[in-house]
């Protein structure tokens, strides 16, 4: 049996971590919120690992509109993170499922650029919030994390943002 838990706590970016310590501070949980997602990207249902399983059994003619951002959370210490779209069955076997409401794309995409990993960029791409574009922007420009300026225009390479179009174009002028 798992439990599902909705706290109700509007937040800035840089009390999301906070709160994600503090859902779980006492055990291994798996803590959480949802934003609004591009439009056009099929189900995603990711692992551990980043990887992304797009098996359907449905041909779907909407695609999904939320994108829900789980961390696993042990004794306060934020550690991985998974991917899923509102249309991705998770079976959450006996874990506990904390799920923070109020939580602003703003708030998560500040959160997301701190930790600065390849998932945290692809997350970021995945919010519906020209914030999103903006700061992948900033990090392709930014010169003094390589890999992570590679990650930046590869995922602004494939935004549907004009936002982004329009970088790219004036940066290959």
């Amino acid at each position: 049996m798992w439990t599902l838990l909705m706290l109700a706590l509007p937040l800035a970016g840089q009390d999301l971590e906070a709160a994600l310590a503090a859902a779980a501070r006492d055990s291994l949980k798996y803590v959480g919120y949802e934003v609004p997602m591009q439009p056009g990207y099929e189900t995603i249902c990711s692992n551990w690992s980043g990887n992304v399983n797009s098996r359907q059994t449905k041909l779907k003619l909407d695609g999904p509109t939320r994108l829900k951002i789980l961390f696993r959370v042990d004794h306060g210490k934020v550690d991985k993170m998974l991917l899923a779209s509102d249309d991705c069955e998770i079976d959450v076997g006996k874990q506990t499922v904390v799920m923070l409401n109020g939580i602003t794309p703003a708030a998560s995409i500040t959160y997301l650029s701190g930790r600065g990993n390849d998932s945290s960029l692809y997350a970021i791409s995945l919010h519906q919030d020209p914030r999103a574009t903006q700061q992948l922007i900033a990090m392709a420009r930014d010169t003094k994390n390589a890999h992570r300026q590679k990650k930046a225009f590869f995922w602004l390479a494939r935004s549907k943002d004009a936002q982004a179009e329009q970088f790219i174009e004036k940066i290959l002028r």
